[in-house]
């Protein structure tokens, strides 16, 4: 009897202790917390479809199948090194040209009387010699006639005098308006002065202030506020003064365009500084978003990485950039937007970008 209460005693303390052990809090752990952090960061991340950014310029990247690259239409293309020279923005004003024409059609009468005056003195000139060889013949002539014919060449002489006048004066006229290149085709009667007043070219004035205005660009960029842009090339600096910006103003002539007309305001993007090593983003390959522009790296097989695309350097057919992207890189030029829609929706089973 003494041994069977003895061994129910000895089952309820160790009853008692089991109980007790299992009651106990459990050991902290201090790399525990982080790590069940950690998970259920990604677990969250996961659950909404999206992956976390690999860096601070990327939003994530999407993994497609075959089957989903096809149905999209991606295309990529590999970027290739570009150098260009960090960009300035100045304001401009395409000109009227119909002051330059007054002044060429001034110019072209007043060289018709300098010609026409050159004419009249050397008719003049053989008139006095034959009354000159008629009088000392014998007086065959009399003084009265020599006397004429002395002064028609003293007057047609005043006139190629005042023509030839007039013509500097037309030039400087135009040198004083216009500048010495503008003045110079006036007189050599260029071909760039005919395609100015046959309108097939503009005349751009470009004002630049500060530092900016030590040295031009021999070439521009302008655009216009729909948008529409075109290349000009510098002619020369321009005499007239801007009362609203002041600083040194500049001439550069643009080919007509639709959307070009004078008194337009424009943009000019002058490249200043030394040339960067850089690539092109093509503007088919920007995605807008948050009023971000985005694009489209391939990094694997079907496998895109969204990165940032800085927007401060505008290039003819996109955006040149020195981060983010290099040489080599294949980025989505079709099919951008689909990716962006694939990254962003939540998943719904299966893969992400499935379509399997």
């Amino acid at each position: 009897m003494k041994k069977m209460i003895a061994a129910a005693a000895l089952g309820i303390l160790g009853g008692i202790a089991v109980g007790w052990a299992f009651h106990q809090p459990p050991k902290k752990d201090p790399q525990l917390a982080p790590r069940m952090q950690a998970t259920a960061q990604a677990a969250n991340a996961n659950s909404s479809g999206r992956d976390m950014p690999v860096d601070p310029d990327g939003a994530g990247a999407v993994q497609v199948s075959a089957q989903g690259a096809r149905r999209m239409g991606i295309a990529v293309v590999t970027l290739r090194p570009s150098l260009q020279a960090r960009e300035m923005r100045a304001g401009a004003i395409v000109l009227s040209a119909q002051g330059l024409a007054t002044l060429a059609g001034t110019y072209v009468t007043d060289t018709r009387d300098l010609a026409l005056a050159r004419v009249n003195l050397g008719v003049a000139q053989k008139e006095y010699r034959r009354q000159t060889t008629l009088y000392r013949s014998n007086e065959a002539t009399s003084l009265k006639s020599l006397q004429a014919a002395q002064g028609a060449v003293e007057a047609n002489r005043a006139q190629m005098v005042a023509a030839r006048r007039q013509l500097r004066l037309d030039r400087a006229a135009a040198e004083e308006r216009w500048g010495g290149t503008v003045a110079q085709w006036l007189v050599a009667g260029s071909p760039q002065l005919t395609r100015i007043m046959e309108q097939k070219e503009w005349l751009v004035e470009v004002t630049l202030t500060g530092r900016r205005a030590d040295s031009p660009a021999r070439s521009a960029r302008f655009v216009a506020p729909s948008g529409g842009a075109v290349f000009g090339r510098y002619v020369s600096s321009f005499p007239q003064s801007n009362p609203v910006i002041q600083g040194l103003n500049f001439l550069y002539a643009i080919p007509a365009r639709p959307g070009f007309a004078p008194g337009l305001t424009l943009i000019a993007q002058l490249p200043a500084g030394r040339l960067r090593s850089g690539v092109v983003i093509p503007e088919s390959a920007v995605v807008w978003a948050d009023g971000e522009a985005w694009a489209y790296k391939g990094t694997g097989t079907n496998r895109f990485e969204r990165l940032r695309v800085s927007t401060a350097e505008p290039v003819s057919g996109g955006w040149f950039v020195t981060t983010g992207f290099v040489a080599g890189d294949r980025v989505a030029i079709r099919g951008a937007e689909e990716l962006y829609s694939t990254e962003t929706q939540p998943a719904s089973g299966g893969a992400k970008g499935d379509d399997d």
